[in-house]
């Protein structure tokens, strides 16, 4: 008899749920759902304005994949990672590099780059800047960038062993990184909805 799947939707929010109810439920859409100390977040549908701040981002990225298949593995909209026994998030843009194939399977291999488009909420934004910044460095996401189109600006943070280190861009600088050399992101494309 085949047990029947877990489904959780936006009235579940705070219930307990483990490991492996998380990997094999079904969850009502559009919302987004994240694992925090064993209990289901639900976060509000990524909206047209989320999806126009990082259009600028997906779009350079796609583009440099396509030339450097040999440095890009794969990247993940809204992907999933693992940050603890207890915690599972689901970033909007994960960035995988090539050359760590003895790393585990997702939701337990870390990705090198993570990017988050920050939403308007308090809740979310605290999320972002704070809470997924310390979980992302514990294990070892190389480069975590914040973009945050209610400040117009950039906060990239990059792995140190003690803390990220930490670079902010404004709208009128571009996105570049170490891990992605000739990647070029302009910001005031991120940014031009905002404007209008």
């Amino acid at each position: 008899m085949e047990k029947s799947l877990l489904r959780y939707g936006p009235l579940d929010a705070g219930a307990k749920v483990s490991t492996e109810e998380f990997a094999t439920a079904e969850f009502v859409e559009p919302y987004r759902y994240e694992r925090v100390k064993g209990r289901l977040v639900v976060m509000a549908p990524a909206g047209p304005e989320h999806q126009e701040v990082s259009r600028p981002f997906r779009k350079s990225l796609a583009f440099f994949w396509a030339e450097h298949e040999d440095l890009i593995d794969d990247i993940i909209q809204e992907g999933w990672v693992s940050t603890s026994e207890d915690d599972d998030r689901i970033p909007d843009l994960c960035v995988y590099l090539r050359g760590a194939s003895a790393q585990p399977r997702i939701p337990e291999r870390v990705p090198d780059l993570i990017f988050e488009f920050v939403s308007r909420s308090r809740a979310d934004q605290e999320r972002d800047y704070i809470a997924k910044r310390e979980e992302y460095h514990r294990i070892g996401v190389r480069e975590y960038v914040i973009v945050d189109r209610f400040k117009e600006r950039v906060l990239v943070l990059t792995w140190q062993p003690a803390e990220y280190a930490e670079r902010e861009l404004l709208a009128d600088d571009h996105y570049t990184s170490p891990l992605l050399p000739g990647l070029r992101v302009v910001l005031r494309e991120a940014f031009a909805s905002e404007e209008s």
